[in-house]
């Protein structure tokens, strides 16, 4: 037998699947409900622009979705709460939402889901603790995204 160094070509496609980015985060594997703070940018006016997406992987279509932020600033300090309106998600639904907060980026270290404030299933009056026992959270930005 002889021992022969790889081809060039094997050698080349070897080298392109490892310099490949990773693949997104497959969200629709997730079941339940997924929140993401998916992007950040500085505002021109001192402020923090957030980009969310959100995609429910319930059984059920949600009538309305509000969650309850808490900001947390560098200092591990409550600065802020807000709201943040989903609006309706049936299933397999993704959305994005962007909101702009009066701080800027770098003065943020975490976002926590404080609660939900409505999570009402579709045909149902009533809210549902469905979207916070199923809420998973992440985030592709420096600022963390906690329960």
């Amino acid at each position: 037998m002889s021992s022969r160094p790889p081809s060039l070509p094997l050698a080349l496609g070897l080298a392109l699947i490892a310099a490949a980015p990773a693949p997104a985060q497959d969200t629709t594997a997730t079941e339940g409900l997924v929140l993401e703070l998916n992007r950040i940018s500085e505002g021109g006016d001192g402020t923090c622009q957030m980009v969310f997406f959100g995609q429910n992987n319930l059984p059920d279509s949600l009538a309305e979705i509000t969650l309850r932020l808490a900001v947390i600033d560098a200092n591990g300090v409550f600065q802020n709460m807000l709201a943040l309106p989903l609006g309706a998600l049936d299933t397999g639904k993704r959305r994005f939402a962007q909101y702009n907060l009066p701080l800027a980026c770098a003065d943020i270290s975490e976002i926590v889901v404080n609660d939900v404030a409505t999570c009402k299933i579709a045909g149902s009056a009533e809210d549902s603790g469905a979207c916070l026992s199923g809420l998973t959270v992440s985030s592709r930005t420096d600022i963390a995204l906690g329960l």
